[in-house]
Parts: structure tokens; sequence; C-alpha cells
């Protein structure tokens, strides 16, 4: 049996690729990178921008609670207690208005703000001496050695938040104006009324 030789002088090469060199490694690599990134950033943009949304909405949710309570109340007023400028620049932060929807007679409805947050509380008048506490109307003159005393009849109670300004003014045709503020994002809200039996 003859036994097999290879010529040492042949040379078998393969002109076939097998694997990556650095250089397109480092390049799919790069670009890889890139793309997570730029994913990366697109869904935390949408992440933060809903977020400033949800957050506006709140707001606008707060500031239409408010405004749609206070005009309301305001439209059924008896008479405005407060004595308001003519002029947004001299607005007031609070408002007393003898209540119109109560069968009770001199019970006043007060709106103010106590910090970021508008209240709501009522309240009454009547003379030091009166053991009864007969409600009177806010103006009264009391009778000589007496004053005229407030008595709070609801606790103030809160009806928004975020707020950080509410400007009342006006005359004929009450103004309201408020400004809601959270995680830095501001909603302004104006709005007028007018009251029926003013």
């Amino acid at each position: 049996m003859p036994i097999y030789k290879p010529n040492a002088n042949l040379r078998i090469t393969d002109n076939s690729r097998t694997g990556f060199t650095l250089i397109e490694v480092l390049i799919t690599v790069t670009i890889f990178v890139l793309i997570v990134v730029a994913c990366f950033n697109v869904y935390f943009l949408s992440q933060r921008f809903y977020r400033k949304g949800e957050v506006r909405a709140e707001l606008l949710q707060n500031g239409k609670v408010i405004l749609e309570r206070m005009t309301r109340e305001i439209r059924q007023a008896r008479a405005i207690a407060t004595s308001l400028s003519d002029t947004q620049a001299n607005a007031t932060s609070t408002i007393l208005f003898e209540d119109g929807h109560s069968a009770t007679t001199y019970r006043y409805i007060c709106y103010f703000k106590d910090g970021d947050y508008v209240k709501r509380k009522v309240v009454g008048y009547y003379f030091s001496d009166d053991s009864e506490k007969t409600l009177v109307p806010f103006n009264s003159t009391p009778p000589e050695g007496q004053t005229l005393e407030e008595e709070v009849l609801e606790e103030p109670k809160i009806v928004g938040e975020y707020v950080s300004d509410l400007e009342i003014w006006g005359g004929k045709l009450i103004f309201i104006f408020l400004s809601l503020k959270n995680q830095g994002e501001t909603v302004p809200l104006r709005t007028g009324v007018f009251g029926r039996n003013l």
C-alpha cells in the first residue's frame, strides 16, 4: 500500500471570511449605543411631556372647580359686603357677600386665599349683648355700649389648591383672576360674573 505524502510546497488559501475585524465591531457597537441612547431620550422626553400635561390638567381642573363655585354663589348673592376696586391693580384676595341660596337672611359667604388654598367659610354678625346671637346685616350700627361681633357659622373648607394668586375686583360685573402653580407649571384663569340680585 502506497503512503500518501502531502506536498510541502503546496499551500491552501481560503479567501472566505469567518469573523469581523475590530473596526467593524466598534462601528456596530457605536451605532447600537447611539440608537439605544436616542430611544431612551425619546422615552424620557415623552414621559416629561406626559407629566407636564397631567400637572396642567390637574391645575386646570382645580381652577375650574374654584371659579364655578365662586361664580355660582356670587351670581345669587343678595349683597356684596366687600368693597371692591374698579381696577385689577387694586384687587383684593377676599370677597364677602350675603348668601342668596339660604332661606336664613344675613348669612355671609367668604372666599379667601390662605397659603396655596382658596377656602370658603360662612359667617354671621350679631350685637355683643344679644345672648341669642340674632343675625344682623354686616354693616349694622350696634346700640350704645355694644359691638358688632362675627360668628363663624360654617368652618373654613378648602375649595381648591395650588393657588398662587387670587384677585377679585369690579362693580356690577365682578372679575375673578386665578393663577395656579405646581411643579413649575402655571395656569392663569379669569372670568367675570354678574350678580342677579345686585
